[in-house]
């Protein structure tokens, strides 16, 4: 029997949960990106948090350069997309994001925080517009895509779950990408290391 049919409200909250979950990726997306792009042309790891002031060679790298950072204007021109189509929606203003990827990745990072927490505020309202669904899925797949490639750090609001393999309150939730390209649910064991892959998330199921 489906979840929904048990429990009217189920649906309701996997979607909200998954749309958390891909927009709080977002920061850190961003400031690998560009930390990628300013380690390719030669800076240690150390270097990169070290800006030079005055003009040095750190600042004149424009970050926006090279293919590494391709996921990061991908990811940055949809969600630019995405905040404009949803704040015509909902009739708040959203962030006004740059036209362009900022070349400082602490600028490009403060700006997708900002993003973040505005769409979180109305993930409720947004939901309720269904002709956002194609641009958010667009956006969705390009932050698992870019996540995944620069192996960002995952942020989650949900505890671990509890795992029915081991015991252990070790599982972690998470959404990837799955064979067509679809949002699909992951819960991985920290502890055992079993993996339970879900149901994955159509436009329908919005």
């Amino acid at each position: 029997m489906p979840l929904d049919a048990i429990d009217p409200e189920a649906g309701y909250r996997a979607w909200v949960e998954q749309y958390l979950w891909h927009i709080d990726q977002l920061p850190n997306v961003v400031e690998a990106s560009g930390t990628v792009a300013l380690a390719t042309h030669g800076l240690k790891a150390a270097q990169l948090k070290e800006r030079v002031s005055g003009g040095g060679y750190i600042d004149n790298i424009p970050v926006v350069d090279g293919p590494e950072s391709r996921n990061a204007r991908a990811v940055w021109d949809t969600l630019r997309a995405y905040l404009t189509a949803a704040s015509s929606r909902i009739g708040v203003e959203a962030p006004n994001l740059p036209p362009m990827l900022p070349d400082d990745v602490a600028a490009a990072r403060w700006w997708a925080f900002a993003a973040n927490e505005w769409l979180a505020d109305r993930v409720h309202v947004i939901l309720d517009h269904q002709d956002l669904a194609p641009l958010e899925d667009q956006l969705f797949r390009l932050i698992r895509r870019a996540r995944t490639q620069h192996g960002t750090p995952v942020v989650r609001r949900q505890p671990a779950e509890l795992c029915m393999v081991c015991g252990v309150q070790g599982v972690a939730v998470d959404w990837v990408t799955g064979g067509d390209g679809r949002a699909t649910l992951a819960r991985t064991c920290r502890e055992c290391g079993d993996v339970q892959m879900g149901t994955e998330k159509k436009e329908q199921d919005r």
